[in-house]
């Protein structure tokens, strides 16, 4: 029998992420995903949709889902901030050219004697010409995985506290288990252009983001290495108003359960441990219960 805490999870993904039941998604050992279907008769392939043995297995990592946002009706239940450490190197950026590079910040050791603005400031090192992506990847590095720990958390926090205090909504935000973290908007189910029109109120109010690739991917405006955070896209979802000559539209992975991209647990964030700090949340279900992110 599974354990009623898993089961209270499972009942809350449903009632906060999934608004198409119908079908899902299914990740594979590479990473690829697929609808999931299975073969009823000659005629061909039936859709799985959900059910409550799918999330069980889902939430014990024995299988990955995910979902696709928007119903038959144009309907979905959250919109999605997915920040993403970038892969782009050095040589990149010469390819392509845009005015880009990776980098990271090794701040100074802080001793006991006391040290001005200017001493601190003199002590940092910026390291740049590297792939973000390939740097959180290596274990070795961390003094370089702290920053970018404290990135993550930090640029998270920036949406949390715009969709909570702005928006007046619930919402979580989950280490995705690879490079990034996602940020969820808990708007209840309503049409999906209207939840996009949400996600662009809270860019909006920031003020720190431009488009990047079409209007789903956006960039940090400031390239300055330490205020700034250039080493991230962020990309939104849903990213259709409607699923018009669509089939499915995009989809999302359910938090928790295995990343089957990375070896790293997924978990949702605890916010009260230090911004250098991606720590799993003690109680998801009270997270979800009352989408206040800060308990």
């Amino acid at each position: 029998m599974e354990a009623p805490l898993s089961q209270e999870l499972a009942a809350l993904f449903a009632k906060r992420f999934i608004q198409r039941r119908d079908i899902k998604a299914v990740q594979f050992k590479d990473g690829a995903w697929s609808p999931d279907r299975e073969l009823r008769n000659l005629n061909g392939y039936a859709p799985l949709g959900f059910k409550m043995p799918h999330l069980l297995d889902h939430i014990a990592g024995k299988r990955t889902y995910g979902h696709y946002l928007l119903d038959q009706n144009d309907l979905c239940r959250v919109f999605v901030f997915d920040i993403d450490l970038k892969p782009m190197t050095w040589e990149d950026r010469e390819k392509t050219k845009i005015k880009w590079s990776g980098n990271w910040v090794e701040l100074p050791e802080l001793s006991g004697e006391p040290m001005t603005e200017a001493d601190i400031a003199d002590k940092i090192v910026v390291h740049e010409g590297i792939s973000p992506r390939d740097l959180w990847h290596d274990r070795t590095a961390q003094k370089a995985r702290g920053w970018y720990k404290y990135q993550m958390r930090m640029l998270a926090q920036k949406f949390i506290k715009v969709i909570v205090e702005e928006l007046n909504i619930g919402c979580a935000t989950a280490y995705s288990g690879s490079k990034g973290v996602h940020v969820y908007g808990f708007c209840g189910e309503m049409p999906a252009k209207e939840a996009r029109e949400g996600a662009a109120l809270v860019l909006d109010i920031l003020d720190e983001f431009e488009p990047e690739r079409g209007n789903n991917f956006f960039t940090h405006r400031n390239d300055d290495p330490i205020q700034g955070f250039q080493n991230f896209s962020i990309e939104v979802f849903p990213k259709q108003d409607s699923l018009k000559d669509k089939d499915l539209g995009n989809l999302v992975r359910l938090p928790l359960g295995r990343n089957l991209k990375s070896a790293d647990p997924t978990f949702f964030l605890d916010l009260g441990t230090p911004l250098s700090v991606l720590a799993p949340h003690g109680n998801p279900v009270q997270l979800l219960e009352t989408g206040n992110p800060y308990l």
